[in-house]
Parts: C-alpha cells; sequence; structure tokens
C-alpha cells in the first residue's frame, strides 16, 4: 500500500518544526536589534543557514513577524480552549489559560514574541493579527466579568485588568531564558496563579470600582482613597 499521506505528514511535520525554529531566531533578533534594525540575513546567521535557504520557508521578514504574530495567538486561543473544556470557575478557567500561554511560548516558542508598533506590517496583514489578540482579549474579558458577576472576584474592570495581566504575561518573553534557573512550567504556574489571586475576593481585598471616575475602597482599613 502506498505511504505517501504518510511522507507528506512527515514532511509537513519536518516544515512546521523548522519553521518554528525560524520564528525563534527572528524573536531573538528582533528583541535583541528591532525590527526595523534586523535584516533577514541577521536571522540567517542566528539560525547558521544562507538567506536563501531561509527564503525557501519565508518571502520576507514582514511574514516572518507576521508568523511570530499568529502564532503567538495559536498559543493564547488554544490555552482558551483547554480553559474552557475543564468546565470549571471562571478562576481557574482564567488560571489555565494564562499558564498554558506562558508555558508555551517560554519553552516551545523560546519567547517569540515582539512588540507590534506601527509601520511593522502592512495594513493588511497589521488587520489580521489586531483582529485575532482583539479576540483573544475579548474572550479573556469574559472570564474576568464572569468572575465577578458570580462574586468570584472583586469588582473591576475586565478591560483594564486583561490589559494589565497581557502585560505582566508578554513582558515574561523579554527576561525569560530557557538556561535560566527556573524552568518555564514554573515561571508558568506562578504568574497564572498570582494574576489571578489578585482579583479573588477575600476579608482584605482592594475593591476596584470604575465609574465615572476611578475610585479605589479599601475594605480592609474600613476606609476609602
Amino acid at each position: 500500500m502506498a505511504r505517501w499521506t504518510d511522507e507528506s505528514a512527515e514532511k509537513r511535520q519536518r516544515h512546521e518544526i523548522r519553521r518554528e525554529t525560524i520564528l525563534q531566531a527572528a524573536a531573538h533578533c528582533f528583541n535583541k536589534k528591532g525590527y526595523h534594525g534586523t535584516t533577514i540575513g541577521d536571522i540567517a546567521r542566528q539560525l547558521g543557514v544562507s538567506k536563501a535557504a531561509l527564503y525557501y520557508y519565508v518571502k520576507s521578514k514582514e511574514e516572518v513577524l507576521f508568523l511570530c504574530h499568529q502564532a503567538s495567538m495559536d498559543l493564547g486561543m488554544e490555552g482558551l480552549r483547554r480553559a474552557e473544556a475543564l468546565g470549571e470557575t471562571a478562576g481557574e478557567r482564567l488560571r489555565t489559560a494564562l499558564q498554558y500561554f506562558i508555558e508555551q511560548m517560554a519553552e516551545n516558542l523560546k519567547g517569540c514574541f515582539v512588540m507590534l508598533e506601527g509601520g511593522m506590517l502592512s495594513t493588511r496583514l497589521y488587520r489580521q493579527v489586531v483582529k485575532r489578540r482583539d479576540e483573544y482579549e475579548h474572550r479573556l474579558r469574559e472570564l474576568v466579568a464572569e468572575g465577578v458577576a458570580s462574586g468570584a472576584f472583586v469588582p473591576c474592570n475586565p478591560k483594564l485588568v486583561v490589559f494589565a495581566m497581557l502585560g505582566a504575561v508578554n513582558w515574561v518573553q523579554k527576561w525569560y531564558s530557557p538556561d535560566g534557573e527556573v524552568a518555564a512550567k514554573d515561571i508558568a504556574e506562578t504568574f497564572a496563579a498570582y494574576l489571578v489571586r489578585g482579583l479573588e475576593r477575600r476579608g482584605g481585598d482592594v475593591l476596584l470600582e470604575i465609574g465615572g471616575e476611578a475610585r479605589a475602597h479599601i475594605t480592609a482599613a474600613g476606609g476609602s482613597a
């Protein structure tokens, strides 16, 4: 019986592994020299291959950047899918989603995250990146809002809370090193637990009520600021 399908699947797997390696090298260069200061030649040298070999997998530096962002959003959405499959509390699902994203970004993509600034991508590709990012953020906000509605989380503005969470999560990729003392799994567990614990309602919590103006009521002290 012909084994063309098996060979084709193996070829696709090799291609994905090599693409992942390219994204890791590209993210390293982008984060070190900046997107505009990085050339395809820099990425090729980081990989130890020729530019011709690199062009077999990607057409341009812009495509590499676009794929970096697509890969990170793939992990984010997969983390949400796994979290939703648990069917547990909003807090547990949020923790699972964040933990998966942090660990996979650090362990498998080795910090394949690049801050997106204006002018880096064409309008068409930029809109695709923003659309997926907005979808991911919206689903995280829904989890936060669900936790607030159930009374598990303190009252807060889900949009601002998710911005703060993702700021902390994305910054991990700037300092994480695979050769560091702490494993990606431990970093992910610590960050996810810390971020979610800050939302959970407790006797001494700080409640953030966002109305026309931001007001912080310190319940533990029995007063207000």
